[in-house]
C-alpha cells in the first residue's frame, strides 16, 4: 500500500473493484468448489490420525506412556529419559538427548502419565515422526540403528495396552 498513496482513491477502488469482481457463473462455480472441498475435508476427517476437521461432540478421554529406548547392533539399549551416551566414528563418546529436537509437551514427557491431546491415534502419528525425524538427525551416533518407543495406553479409561513404534532405520548403519 505504501506505493499507493499518493494513487487517487477512485484509481485504487476502481482497481481492488476489478480483481475482486466476478461474474455470476464464476462465483456459483467458486462456491461449488468451495463447498465439496468443505465437504470432502469432513467427510474424510475419520481416514487421518488427526480428525482434523472431524466434529466429536464427545472427544477421547485417553492418556499414554512414553518409554524410549535405542535400537542397536547388540539388540535394545536403554536411553532413560530420553538421554544416552554413544560412540561417534571415531571412539569419542558423545551426549544425545530427545528433547533437543522433540519439543512438543506430550511427546518430550517420557516415563510419566500424560493426556493424548486429540486422541491415543494422533499421538501415536506424531510419536512416530518424532522417532523418525531424532533417528535422522543425530548424527555423531555410530551405534544406534534406530529408536523405538513402548507406548502403554490407556483409551478412554479401560485397561491399559501396550504398543511399539519404531523408527525407519537409519542409513550407513
Amino acid at each position: 500500500m505504501l506505493g499507493n498513496a499518493n494513487r487517487p482513491r477512485s484509481t485504487l477502488s476502481a482497481t481492488v473493484t476489478r480483481v475482486i469482481d466476478l461474474g455470476p457463473r464464476t462465483r456459483v462455480a467458486f462456491a461449488a468448489c468451495w463447498i465439496a472441498g468443505q465437504a470432502a475435508l469432513v467427510f474424510t476427517a475419520a481416514e487421518r490420525p488427526d480428525h482434523i476437521f472431524g466434529f466429536r461432540m464427545f472427544p477421547e478421554a485417553s492418556t499414554l506412556e512414553i518409554e524410549v529406548s535405542r535400537v542397536t547392533s547388540d539388540g535394545p539399549a536403554a536411553a532413560p529419559s530420553g538421554e544416552w551416551s554413544a560412540r561417534d566414528a571415531y571412539g569419542q563418546l558423545r551426549h544425545f538427548s530427545w528433547h533437543d529436537r522433540v519439543r512438543d509437551p506430550i511427546l518430550g514427557t517420557l516415563g510419566a502419565r500424560v493426556f493424548a491431546s486429540y486422541g491415543a491415534d494422533t499421538q501415536l502419528a506424531r510419536l512416530q515422526a518424532a522417532l523418525d525425524d531424532v533417528a535422522q538427525h543425530i548424527d555423531g551416533d555410530a551405534e544406534t540403528r534406530g529408536l523405538r518407543a513402548d507406548v502403554q495406553i490407556w483409551k478412554n479409561g479401560r485397561e491399559p495396552y501396550t504398543t511399539t513404534l519404531q523408527s525407519r532405520a537409519r542409513p550407513g548403519l
